[in-house]
């Protein structure tokens, strides 16, 4: 964990949307797992806002069900009663600016002096700029020094589009300075994404061969079996390109293709992730190199299942994607001729987020003069499930001939390092408090990323989709789309030691 010197601790956190699903199944455990591992300041409090009337013990014992229910740890009694005894309820309605008085009010009885607060929204993004003006109203938010130390955290979708995400960044800067803004990508939080920086540049067997010279072309996948649960109106408006691949996508991305950083600040590693975006925006012909696809209805254990089209709330004829592939180049001296797949989807065969870094055929003739079948070497992040690092390479077979094979060297995250690594909401609740920006995604990075998504989605805006069935890998114009490279997809699988989890 980090160093903690010379950081101003915040003295209170404001939830609003305290009554939403995301506080309770994510930023109460998460809060809960930091007070169990005594990393919550001393006299830090908690303040949760919505716009229901209901009273601290009310909200106490609702939190308290939520915790033990989704807690990833074991809850021990005596830390859940000292979180609780942080956590206080105040009424807000979002337009309502007298309610916004009341709780400046109510904070100054608290003893909050208006510096070191969290303001974290977890609400949808329409009251995102107002939330923010409606603090600088009432004096407990502003760009003077006097609030120096306050912070604001945003959930994603960071806008809709450029335009808009331009506009949401220019009232919040209004009142928020850059170094005050936490844009949460809780992809970055996952400890095998934070660890593709070390596996990079700690280890003297994998930077220099990380460039054009021995990589034939990366693919990054993030795949769900789920659908859109009940997300129908959030999801028709934003499908996967805005859903997945404008944030979770163009991260991984940015942290695989990135040149190394001067430092391990969070500017320096930012401004290479900036760097690879500039790149990406140059491509061109992003129709001909990118396919949409959407589910339709199968059947499943002999009953048949909706199609996304017959999903609540999802318009009747809605090109929404829920599937997305796309052909990256990086115009780059490290990255010419050297591709990225990416790809993601909802009701594919199965779970998987995981980068793929594919090499080129050995140069050396040594073994083509008997027609050995030489695999490309393979380098497996696997991000989730069963998250670990897997190598793949040819080896001999035992025997009196020259038999060839590929095999697998395994590294297993949990098996080495135990169950209990922090998660992504309590690895970004911590970060948060240590003021520490590395994890969250700068203004420059939302805007580079939001130019190109626009621009793929002028492109098949209001076009008709692939159709693909559920349980599948996507439609088969997505294997056309890398197969037309003399290329295929590499179809995520359990690794080895998935079994000794299971077994655990």
């Amino acid at each position: 964990m980090k160093n903690k010197n010379n950081i101003v601790e915040p003295e209170t956190m404001v939830i609003f949307g305290a009554t939403g699903d995301l506080t309770h199944r994510k930023l109460l455990p998460a809060l809960y797992f930091l007070e169990h591992h005594q990393e919550l300041p001393k006299d830090f409090s908690i303040t949760c806002s919505a716009r229901r009337d209901k009273t601290d013990e009310e909200y106490q014992n609702e939190a308290e069900k939520s915790i033990r229910q989704f807690s990833r740890i074991k809850v021990d009694n005596n830390h859940l009663k000292k979180l609780l005894s942080r956590i206080h309820y105040h009424q807000l309605e979002f337009n309502n600016i007298g309610h916004y008085r009341s709780l400046a009010k109510y904070l100054g009885k608290k003893g909050s002096s208006n510096q070191g607060i969290i303001f974290y929204l977890a609400t949808p993004p329409i009251f995102f700029d107002k939330t923010v003006k409606n603090l600088a109203s009432v004096k407990l938010a502003g760009s003077s020094k006097k609030f120096r130390n306050n912070r604001v955290v945003f959930e994603k979708p960071f806008g809709k589009n450029l335009a808009t995400a331009k506009k949401l960044n220019r009232e919040i800067s209004k009142v928020f300075h850059e170094r005050q803004i936490f844009r949460i990508d809780h992809y970055l939080a996952k400890e095998l994404v934070q660890n593709l920086i070390v596996m990079r540049f700690a280890n003297s067997i994998f930077e220099p061969m990380w460039n054009t010279s021995h990589i034939d072309h990366v693919q990054i996948t993030v795949a769900e079996t789920l659908g859109i649960e009940g997300r129908g109106s959030y999801y028709d408006k934003n499908g996967s390109l805005r859903d997945v691949v404008q944030n979770h996508l163009m991260q991984l991305l940015c942290l695989t293709a990135m040149e190394c950083p001067k430092s391990l600040s969070a500017d320096d590693i930012r401004n290479e992730k900036v760097k690879v975006l500039k790149a990406i925006a140059k491509s061109r012909n992003l129709r001909k190199e990118s396919v949409k696809g959407q589910y339709t209805s199968s059947l499943q254990d002999g009953k048949e299942v909706a199609a996304y089209r017959s999903e609540e709330d999802v318009r009747k004829n809605s090109t929404t994607s829920t599937y997305f592939a796309i052909k990256f180049r990086i115009n780059n001296k490290k990255w010419r001729n050297v591709p990225f797949y990416v790809r993601t989807g909802k009701h594919l065969k199965d779970r998987a987020t995981e980068i793929v870094i594919q090499y080129k055929k050995p140069l050396r003739k040594l073994f083509a003069t008997k027609n050995y079948s030489l695999g490309n070497n393979q380098l497996i992040i696997r991000v989730q499930p069963d998250e670990g690092i897997i190598l793949k390479f040819n080896a001999k077979i035992p025997g009196n001939r020259i038999l060839i094979d590929q095999v697998s060297m395994d590294f297993c995250h949990e098996c080495k390092f135990g169950p209990n690594t922090a998660e992504s909401y309590e690895r970004l609740f911590y970060d948060i408090m240590c003021n520490d920006q590395t994890l969250f995604t700068r203004w420059d990075e939302v805007e580079s990323s939001w130019k190109i998504i626009d621009r793929i989605r002028d492109t098949w805006h209001d076009v008709e989709p692939y159709f693909y069935k559920r349980g599948t890998w996507g439609p088969k114009e997505a294997d056309r789309l890398i197969e037309k490279d003399r290329r295929k997809w590499a179809i995520p699988q359990k690794p080895s030691y998935s079994i000794l989890l299971n077994q655990k």
